[in-house]
């Protein structure tokens, strides 16, 4: 019969759902919010000097940033499978 440590294996469960999933996705967030900062202050910047009649966002502006999310947490999450010698 073989011991198995429960403690460690939570802590290895924890530790490996931090650094696989949690991680990747607030590196996500962080593009998510720049992508959509930038349209915001493009926007808003148009509106304040006259080349754009009216500010709005759109759905597709939120669509765009989703664009961010995807790529810094996808940079985040291959960097696990990175080979460094």
């Amino acid at each position: 019969m073989q011991n198995i440590n429960i403690e460690s294996t939570e802590n290895n469960f924890n530790n490996n759902l931090k650094t696989f999933l949690l991680n990747p996705l607030k590196r996500g967030f962080y593009g998510f919010a720049a992508f959509f900062s930038l349209l915001l202050l493009t926007k808003l910047f148009g509106f304040i000097l006259g080349i754009q009649p009216e500010f709005s966002l759109s759905f597709s502006d939120v669509v765009f940033s989703m664009t961010g999310f995807v790529l810094a947490a996808g940079v985040k999450f291959m960097e696990f499978f990175s080979t460094e010698e």
